[in-house]
């Protein structure tokens, strides 16, 4: 059957309906001369009144009305009873501002032709006017309200099925909805019935409190409403996680509206995509595509969002806009609230249920709560932005050290956790400072860049890809060891061809060295798993000849190279390092010595395990500050040691002062109620003709035996 045909069926319904409710009433109009004609008009403007305030119950809304007609029948007066609902059922649209003629016309017939039914039944078990109350009196009444109900439903769901939106669950529902609405009514219609033989002006006066009811009960709602958004809006006023936000929203719009299911659409900008990014209950997650609805699919959601008005779809089968719900939908009717803020759109609240008709009388203040979600998410889209920038390298636009940290404790606990292999691969640019004596910094800066710009396309959308120090770079990886590994050779050998363009030059000539190591295989603990990427970077690629990859292999372990506590390396391996670099010929080196002042007093104070934690963290601090070439030692108990090769005085004193300043401004956490600080001593120099390790390691010894007395007379 064609839509045109179900639309004819349904109107020439509805018109018979109305027109025969309308034949009724006019029959019977000639006997209204007989009746109190003001209280025919006061009782019709509190019917007027009932039907524009419906009360909210279950997942509709009712109309208090029904109480207006079983009072005025059972006083004998069928005729005003139906024209109070007639009257009713056509000033409410005004009020509403929801006129359709069609519906207008059909509910008054219904409201008529339930009302003769609801006569008949009384007449029949009772003589009218009813003059007293007793229990034969309130059974028939009840039967005759059944009754009432039965030809209502009747008459409307044949609508429906005309329609073509009928369905078993919705006929339940309503008879449900409105048997409890009877409920509310019958007790002041025979509260009317009780006290209008002795004056028939109890009627109206009776019926007030029933309006002011009406009107209590929707202010209940709509300030239960209010207080819900604003206390989940002041609760998520301190929340900058956007799925968070959105899947709180679902479930409070799921409180307010009675949907089946909430579906927080949010727009994806890159992918120019509509993207669920909450769904409530999550039992529904399957229906909806996780990559998201592409405007250029079109559909109605989008459509409502650049129209920024919101939406009710009656039925989704009637509507060509619908497209995201497949040909079989499970939801017959949604309410689509657009989301705005700052003339921005963020995407949709989208309602559904599985019953046709469930969204017309949407509360209105979901407008509010969408333009607050809409906010919220704004400013949680703006906090991300900031914190993206934070965690970013400006040189290369990769994740700095910080963030890198942040995420390898993560994933390792993840991987230890869920038994899921995680890799570190550690990336030095070979002959790194060579490079920028030769071409210059500007041509490293984009040399580097472009490193960056081929590391993060390896690591993917699910790896993290970060400059760990100078031209040191870290990759975070789900991978086993195997797959590790086949990736770090595909960076060596695409980094060797890299030909980057600089100034009209192709520079070329760029290799890596990269180190690998897996977690669970080869660590569980995060730090450890660092170093030994760290390890097999140095020792297994960059001793063995640079521009090569190299798997953690236990012949690695720098047990011997780096202090167990602090995690620096050893004064051992700093002298093998100088040793090597001065067989390439570097004689030129750089001295930074800092000495931790009144460090004893920590270890007397509070005990030696407090100055260990002060000092693994120090080790911490002194490793973010400096770079792979830059080598520092635990000197002595509480004295480090940084040694630069071929560096200049004003390089050396930035790298002394950023070190310092590190150790000075950390707060050291050493337990719930204490909280240290830490003043240094420190001193560097540029030495330039350094003969062999032990003639530094001599001018290091008199540097730190002055500093030792410095410090001692600052104490003084």
């Amino acid at each position: 059957m064609t839509e045109g045909t179900t639309l004819w069926r349904q109107n020439v319904y509805s018109a018979v309906v109305g027109i025969a409710g309308c034949l009724v009433a006019l029959y019977g109009l000639p006997s209204l001369r007989h009746e109190n004609g003001w209280l025919v008009a006061a009782m019709a403007v509190i019917a007027c009144l009932l039907e524009s305030l419906p009360i909210p119950l279950r997942q509709a809304q009712a109309s208090l009305l029904p109480a207006v007609i079983i009072a005025l029948v059972g006083l004998g007066g069928l005729e005003p009873a139906m024209v109070c609902g007639m009257l009713a059922a056509c000033a409410a649209p005004l009020f509403l501002r929801t006129w359709d003629s069609v519906i207008v016309l059909f509910n008054a017939g219904q409201y008529a032709l339930s009302t003769c039914a609801l006569w008949l039944v009384l007449h029949a078990l009772h003589s009218l006017p009813i003059v007293s109350v007793h229990a034969i009196v309130l059974f028939d009444l009840a039967a005759g309200s059944l009754v009432f109900l039965v030809v209502n439903h009747l008459l409307v769901h044949t609508l429906q099925w005309l329609r073509g939106n009928l369905l078993p669950s919705s006929i339940v529902s309503a008879l449900v909805t409105d048997a409890a609405n009877l409920a509310l009514c019958l007790p002041f219609a025979v509260l009317v019935l009780a006290l209008a033989p002795d004056n028939v002006w109890f009627a109206p006066i009776v019926m007030l409190p029933l309006a002011m009811l009406a009107y209590m009960l929707r202010a209940h709602r709509q300030t239960l409403d209010l207080q819900m958004i604003h206390e989940a809006t002041t609760k998520l006023a301190t929340e900058f996680d956007i799925r968070a936000i959105a899947a709180d929203a679902a479930i409070l719009t799921r409180r307010m509206t009675l949907a089946d299911c909430v579906v927080v659409f949010l727009i994806d900008n890159e992918h120019n995509a509509l993207v669920p990014m909450a769904v409530y209950p999550q039992a529904y997650d399957h229906l909806f595509d996780k990559n998201g609805w592409p405007e250029e699919a079109g559909g109605v959601i989008w459509k409502t969002i650049h129209h920024r008005d919101p939406v009710h779809i009656p039925d989704v089968r009637k509507d060509a806009r619908v497209r995201i719900l497949g040909d079989h939908p499970t939801f017959l009717s949604m309410a689509i609230f657009p989301m705005h803020a700052h003339l921005k759109a963020h995407g949709a609240i989208v309602c559904y249920a599985k019953r046709p008709r469930a969204f017309a009388h949407v509360h209105q203040y979901m407008d509010t709560l969408s333009n607050q979600v809409s906010v919220l998410l704004e400013n949680a889209k703006l906090y991300q932005e900031l914190q993206e920038r934070t965690f970013r390298d400006e040189a290369t636009g990769l994740f700095n050290y910080r963030y890198f940290y942040e995420e390898l404790a993560k994933r390792v606990q993840t991987s230890v956790t869920e038994n899921r292999p995680v890799s570190v691969l550690i990336a030095d640019v070979d002959f790194f400072k060579k490079f920028n004596d030769t071409y210059g910094h500007l041509a490293g800066d984009v040399v580097l860049r472009e490193v960056g710009r081929l590391l993060q396309r390896h690591a993917g959308v699910h790896g993290i890809a970060a400059r760990y120090g100078g031209e040191e770079f870290a990759i975070l990886i789900w991978a086993n060891a195997e797959e590790a590994y086949r990736i770090a050779e595909q960076i060596r050998q695409e980094v060797s061809r890299l030909a980057v363009e600089f100034h009209g030059y192709h520079l070329q000539g760029i290799s890596v060295s990269v180190g690998v190591a897996t977690c669970p295989d080869h660590s569980l603990s995060d730090r450890d798993l660092l170093l030994k990427a760290d390890s097999a970077m140095y020792w297994g690629a960059k001793q063995r000849g640079r521009n090569r990859t190299a798997m953690y292999a236990p012949e690695f372990d720098t047990q011997l190279f780096v202090d167990s506590l602090t995690s620096l390396y050893t004064h051992h391996f700093v002298n093998i390092r100088i040793r090597d670099d001065m067989m390439q010929g570097v004689t030129k080196w750089g001295v930074i010595c800092i000495d931790l002042n009144q460090f004893g007093k920590v270890n007397t104070g509070f005990g030696f395990d407090v100055g260990d934690a002060v000092l693994r963290q120090v080790g911490v601090l002194v490793r973010q500050c400096l770079r792979h070439t830059e080598l520092a030692c635990r000197y002595g108990g509480d004295e480090i040691l940084i040694v630069l090769p071929d560096v200049a005085e004003t390089e050396l004193a930035g790298v002394c002062d950023r070190v310092v300043n590190a150790i000075e401004q950390h707060r050291y956490v050493v337990s719930d109620h204490v909280v240290l600080s830490m003043r240094t001593t420190a001193t560097y120099r540029v030495f330039e003709d350094v003969a062999d390790g032990p003639d530094l390691f001599n001018r290091v010894a008199e540097m730190f035996a002055q500093l030792s007395t410095a410090s001692e007379q600052t104490m003084a």
